[in-house]
Protein backbone atom coordinates (compact mmCIF):
# COMPACT_ATOMS: atom_id res chain seq x y z
CA UNK A 1 0.00 0.00 0.00
CA UNK A 2 1.23 3.26 -0.82
CA UNK A 3 0.32 6.81 -0.10
CA UNK A 4 -0.31 10.11 -1.45
CA UNK A 5 -2.04 13.91 -2.15
CA UNK A 6 -4.35 14.35 -4.46
CA UNK A 7 -3.29 17.19 -6.81
CA UNK A 8 -6.34 17.82 -8.86
CA UNK A 9 -9.71 16.08 -9.62
CA UNK A 10 -10.57 15.70 -13.15
CA UNK A 11 -14.33 13.65 -14.04
CA UNK A 12 -13.20 10.37 -13.05
CA UNK A 13 -9.48 10.80 -12.55
CA UNK A 14 -7.27 12.24 -10.26
CA UNK A 15 -3.67 13.40 -10.64
CA UNK A 16 -1.99 12.19 -7.21
CA UNK A 17 1.78 13.13 -6.24
CA UNK A 18 3.40 9.78 -4.74
CA UNK A 19 6.79 9.92 -3.77
CA UNK A 20 8.63 11.83 -7.05
CA UNK A 21 5.77 10.62 -9.19
CA UNK A 22 2.53 12.07 -10.54
CA UNK A 23 -0.02 9.32 -11.17
CA UNK A 24 -3.01 9.37 -12.85
CA UNK A 25 -5.36 7.13 -11.14
CA UNK A 26 -8.98 5.96 -10.21
CA UNK A 27 -10.90 6.35 -7.33
CA UNK A 28 -12.79 3.08 -6.23
CA UNK A 29 -16.31 3.24 -4.71
CA UNK A 30 -17.90 5.53 -2.73
CA UNK A 31 -15.26 7.59 -4.15
CA UNK A 32 -15.89 7.69 -7.69
CA UNK A 33 -19.12 9.61 -6.88
CA UNK A 34 -17.48 13.08 -5.71
CA UNK A 35 -15.69 11.72 -2.47
CA UNK A 36 -12.62 12.76 -3.48
CA UNK A 37 -10.79 16.28 -3.26
CA UNK A 38 -7.78 18.25 -4.02
CA UNK A 39 -5.78 18.04 -1.14
CA UNK A 40 -7.06 14.56 0.11
CA UNK A 41 -4.60 12.36 1.87
CA UNK A 42 -5.30 9.06 -0.10
CA UNK A 43 -3.92 5.25 0.19
CA UNK A 44 -3.13 3.68 -3.08
CA UNK A 45 -3.11 0.39 -4.64
CA UNK A 46 -2.08 -0.15 -8.51
CA UNK A 47 -3.97 2.43 -10.30
CA UNK A 48 -6.86 2.92 -7.94
CA UNK A 49 -7.51 4.98 -5.25
CA UNK A 50 -8.86 2.79 -2.42
CA UNK A 51 -8.91 5.36 0.71
CA UNK A 52 -9.07 9.03 1.70
CA UNK A 53 -7.71 9.73 4.98
CA UNK A 54 -9.65 11.62 7.34
CA UNK A 55 -9.15 15.41 6.67
CA UNK A 56 -8.14 17.81 8.92
CA UNK A 57 -10.21 20.44 7.67
CA UNK A 58 -11.94 20.93 4.24
CA UNK A 59 -14.12 23.85 2.53
CA UNK A 60 -16.83 23.88 0.64
CA UNK A 61 -15.92 27.01 -1.99
CA UNK A 62 -13.15 26.65 -2.75
CA UNK A 63 -13.59 22.68 -2.74
CA UNK A 64 -9.89 21.53 -0.99
CA UNK A 65 -9.04 19.63 1.55
CA UNK A 66 -6.11 19.34 4.44
CA UNK A 67 -5.60 23.48 4.05
CA UNK A 68 -2.52 25.13 6.54
CA UNK A 69 -3.33 28.97 5.42
CA UNK A 70 -6.60 30.81 3.39
CA UNK A 71 -5.27 33.53 1.13
CA UNK A 72 -8.08 35.85 0.80
CA UNK A 73 -7.29 38.08 -2.85
CA UNK A 74 -9.03 41.21 -3.50
CA UNK A 75 -8.30 44.03 -5.43
CA UNK A 76 -9.79 48.01 -4.81
CA UNK A 77 -10.09 48.06 -8.84
CA UNK A 78 -10.72 45.99 -12.19
CA UNK A 79 -12.50 44.52 -10.36
CA UNK A 80 -13.20 46.44 -7.05
CA UNK A 81 -14.15 43.60 -4.78
CA UNK A 82 -16.89 44.43 -2.01
CA UNK A 83 -15.51 44.00 1.86
CA UNK A 84 -18.90 41.73 2.27
CA UNK A 85 -17.09 39.19 0.11
CA UNK A 86 -13.95 39.50 2.26
CA UNK A 87 -16.07 39.29 5.47
CA UNK A 88 -17.88 36.21 3.93
CA UNK A 89 -14.66 34.10 2.74
CA UNK A 90 -12.84 35.04 6.30
CA UNK A 91 -15.69 33.77 8.27
CA UNK A 92 -15.32 30.62 5.94
CA UNK A 93 -12.44 30.04 7.74
CA UNK A 94 -12.92 30.91 11.25
CA UNK A 95 -15.44 28.41 10.84
CA UNK A 96 -13.33 25.86 10.68
CA UNK A 97 -10.08 27.53 12.48
CA UNK A 98 -8.12 27.67 9.68
CA UNK A 99 -5.44 30.72 9.36
CA UNK A 100 -6.23 33.37 6.87
CA UNK A 101 -4.31 36.51 5.37
CA UNK A 102 -5.98 39.39 3.53
CA UNK A 103 -3.69 39.52 0.11
CA UNK A 104 -4.12 42.95 -1.59
CA UNK A 105 -3.37 42.50 -5.31
CA UNK A 106 -2.95 44.76 -8.15
CA UNK A 107 -1.96 47.25 -5.82
CA UNK A 108 -0.84 49.61 -8.67
CA UNK A 109 -4.31 50.29 -9.55
CA UNK A 110 -5.47 51.96 -5.85
CA UNK A 111 -3.31 54.91 -3.82
CA UNK A 112 -2.12 54.23 -0.39
CA UNK A 113 -4.62 56.03 0.80
CA UNK A 114 -7.03 53.68 -0.28
CA UNK A 115 -5.33 50.61 0.46
CA UNK A 116 -4.87 51.64 3.82
CA UNK A 117 -8.66 52.52 4.44
CA UNK A 118 -9.37 49.13 3.26
CA UNK A 119 -6.91 47.22 4.86
CA UNK A 120 -7.80 49.38 8.40
CA UNK A 121 -10.42 47.18 9.80
CA UNK A 122 -9.00 43.73 9.09
CA UNK A 123 -5.56 44.61 10.44
CA UNK A 124 -7.26 46.26 13.50
CA UNK A 125 -9.13 42.93 13.90
CA UNK A 126 -5.86 41.37 13.74
CA UNK A 127 -5.50 39.72 10.44
CA UNK A 128 -2.20 40.23 8.37
CA UNK A 129 -2.66 42.61 5.23
CA UNK A 130 -0.03 41.98 2.59
CA UNK A 131 0.40 43.86 -0.56
CA UNK A 132 0.70 42.50 -4.21
CA UNK A 133 1.40 42.95 -7.68
CA UNK A 134 1.94 40.04 -9.41
CA UNK A 135 2.45 41.07 -12.87
CA UNK A 136 5.58 43.17 -11.81
CA UNK A 137 6.22 40.78 -8.83
CA UNK A 138 5.92 43.03 -6.13
CA UNK A 139 5.62 41.62 -2.93
CA UNK A 140 5.78 38.30 -4.18
CA UNK A 141 8.85 37.56 -2.40
CA UNK A 142 7.38 38.44 1.18
CA UNK A 143 4.03 36.37 0.45
CA UNK A 144 6.02 33.51 -0.68
CA UNK A 145 7.79 33.63 2.21
CA UNK A 146 5.04 34.05 4.46
CA UNK A 147 3.48 30.61 3.18
CA UNK A 148 3.30 27.60 5.83
CA UNK A 149 4.51 24.32 4.90
CA UNK A 150 1.39 22.20 3.94
CA UNK A 151 -1.29 23.27 1.65
CA UNK A 152 -2.01 27.68 1.09
CA UNK A 153 -4.72 28.47 -1.02
CA UNK A 154 -5.59 31.29 -3.02
CA UNK A 155 -9.59 32.11 -2.83
CA UNK A 156 -11.26 35.29 -3.97
CA UNK A 157 -13.35 36.45 -7.18
CA UNK A 158 -12.86 36.04 -10.69
CA UNK A 159 -10.75 38.77 -11.90
CA UNK A 160 -8.41 39.64 -8.79
CA UNK A 161 -5.78 38.10 -10.04
CA UNK A 162 -5.29 34.63 -8.10
CA UNK A 163 -3.89 33.21 -11.56
CA UNK A 164 -1.33 35.56 -12.00
CA UNK A 165 -0.14 35.23 -8.45
CA UNK A 166 0.05 31.93 -8.96
CA UNK A 167 2.54 32.55 -11.92
CA UNK A 168 4.47 34.47 -9.90
CA UNK A 169 4.91 32.35 -6.91
CA UNK A 170 5.37 28.84 -8.83
CA UNK A 171 6.89 29.87 -12.30
CA UNK A 172 3.99 27.82 -13.68
CA UNK A 173 1.91 29.60 -16.33
CA UNK A 174 -1.34 29.56 -15.41
CA UNK A 175 -4.23 30.60 -17.98
CA UNK A 176 -5.33 34.44 -16.68
CA UNK A 177 -8.96 35.53 -17.78
CA UNK A 178 -9.86 38.98 -19.08
CA UNK A 179 -11.92 41.42 -16.87
CA UNK A 180 -15.71 41.69 -18.61
CA UNK A 181 -15.88 44.89 -19.59
CA UNK A 182 -19.82 45.12 -18.90
CA UNK A 183 -19.51 43.62 -15.40
CA UNK A 184 -16.39 44.56 -14.66
CA UNK A 185 -15.59 40.96 -13.18
CA UNK A 186 -13.32 38.32 -14.11
CA UNK A 187 -13.91 35.61 -16.63
CA UNK A 188 -13.15 32.28 -14.65
CA UNK A 189 -10.41 30.54 -16.23
CA UNK A 190 -9.79 28.13 -13.21
CA UNK A 191 -12.63 25.18 -13.55
CA UNK A 192 -11.52 22.79 -10.48
CA UNK A 193 -8.82 23.44 -7.53
CA UNK A 194 -5.02 22.44 -8.65
CA UNK A 195 -2.28 22.16 -6.32
CA UNK A 196 1.30 23.42 -7.28
CA UNK A 197 4.07 22.20 -5.53
CA UNK A 198 6.32 25.18 -4.83
CA UNK A 199 9.55 23.97 -2.51
CA UNK A 200 10.11 23.06 0.72
CA UNK A 201 7.11 20.77 1.32
CA UNK A 202 4.85 23.93 0.54
CA UNK A 203 1.77 23.27 -2.19
CA UNK A 204 -0.49 26.11 -3.61
CA UNK A 205 -3.87 25.70 -4.75
CA UNK A 206 -5.55 28.12 -7.62
CA UNK A 207 -9.39 27.72 -7.11
CA UNK A 208 -12.07 29.13 -9.49
CA UNK A 209 -13.48 32.35 -8.68
CA UNK A 210 -17.06 32.99 -7.70
CA UNK A 211 -19.47 36.14 -8.13
CA UNK A 212 -21.54 34.95 -5.10
CA UNK A 213 -20.56 33.21 -1.75
CA UNK A 214 -22.78 31.92 1.06
CA UNK A 215 -21.86 32.30 4.85
CA UNK A 216 -20.46 28.82 6.71
CA UNK A 217 -23.43 26.64 7.64
CA UNK A 218 -23.10 27.45 11.74
CA UNK A 219 -25.54 28.92 14.17
CA UNK A 220 -26.73 32.60 14.35
CA UNK A 221 -25.68 32.07 17.81
CA UNK A 222 -22.30 30.79 16.88
CA UNK A 223 -21.63 34.18 14.35
CA UNK A 224 -20.43 36.13 17.09
CA UNK A 225 -17.59 33.84 17.99
CA UNK A 226 -15.98 34.41 14.13
CA UNK A 227 -15.73 37.81 14.75
CA UNK A 228 -11.73 38.09 16.18
CA UNK A 229 -12.68 41.97 17.23
CA UNK A 230 -15.35 40.57 19.27
CA UNK A 231 -13.77 38.68 21.70
CA UNK A 232 -12.72 39.89 24.92
CA UNK A 233 -15.62 42.28 25.27
CA UNK A 234 -17.53 42.11 28.12
CA UNK A 235 -21.44 41.96 27.50
CA UNK A 236 -24.31 41.71 30.45
CA UNK A 237 -25.72 38.56 28.84
CA UNK A 238 -23.53 35.85 27.85
CA UNK A 239 -25.87 35.16 24.81
CA UNK A 240 -25.76 38.42 23.80
CA UNK A 241 -25.20 38.29 20.25
CA UNK A 242 -24.81 42.37 19.85
CA UNK A 243 -27.60 43.36 18.15
CA UNK A 244 -29.95 45.34 20.77
CA UNK A 245 -29.36 44.08 24.18
CA UNK A 246 -28.01 46.25 26.90
CA UNK A 247 -24.97 46.80 28.31
CA UNK A 248 -22.96 45.08 25.27
CA UNK A 249 -19.50 45.68 24.96
CA UNK A 250 -19.48 45.01 20.88
CA UNK A 251 -21.75 48.15 20.34
CA UNK A 252 -20.36 50.10 23.11
CA UNK A 253 -17.16 49.37 21.16
CA UNK A 254 -18.47 50.19 17.86
CA UNK A 255 -19.59 53.77 19.17
CA UNK A 256 -16.09 54.51 20.29
CA UNK A 257 -14.53 53.24 17.18
CA UNK A 258 -12.46 50.54 18.53
CA UNK A 259 -14.57 47.79 16.66
CA UNK A 260 -14.97 49.19 12.49
CA UNK A 261 -18.45 50.26 12.12
CA UNK A 262 -18.80 48.62 8.34
CA UNK A 263 -17.82 45.14 9.86
CA UNK A 264 -20.39 45.63 12.68
CA UNK A 265 -23.29 46.39 10.20
CA UNK A 266 -22.49 43.68 7.67
CA UNK A 267 -21.94 41.37 10.80
CA UNK A 268 -25.75 42.80 11.82
CA UNK A 269 -26.94 41.67 8.19
CA UNK A 270 -25.21 38.17 8.04
CA UNK A 271 -26.92 37.19 11.24
CA UNK A 272 -30.01 38.00 9.68
CA UNK A 273 -29.31 36.16 7.10
CA UNK A 274 -28.31 32.68 9.00
CA UNK A 275 -31.52 33.42 10.98
CA UNK A 276 -33.39 33.73 7.99
CA UNK A 277 -32.29 30.02 6.73
CA UNK A 278 -35.24 27.49 6.70
CA UNK A 279 -33.79 24.78 9.33
CA UNK A 280 -32.74 21.77 8.25
CA UNK A 281 -33.88 18.34 9.22
CA UNK A 282 -31.44 15.51 10.08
Amino acid sequence: MTHGVVLRVLGDRAQVRSGEEILSLRPKGVLRDGGLLAGDQVEISGEHITKVTPRRNELGRPPVANVSLLLIVATLRDPAVLPSDVDRLLLQAAAIALPAVLVLNKSDLATPAERAAFAAPYRAAGYEVMETEAVRCEGVVALRAALPSGLSVLAGPSGVGKSSLLTALTDIAVEVGAISARLRRGRHTTRSATLYEIGGGRLLADTPGFSALELPNVASGRLRELYPEFQERECRFSDCVHRAEPDCGVRAAVACGLIDQGRYERYLRFLEEIEGRPPQWH
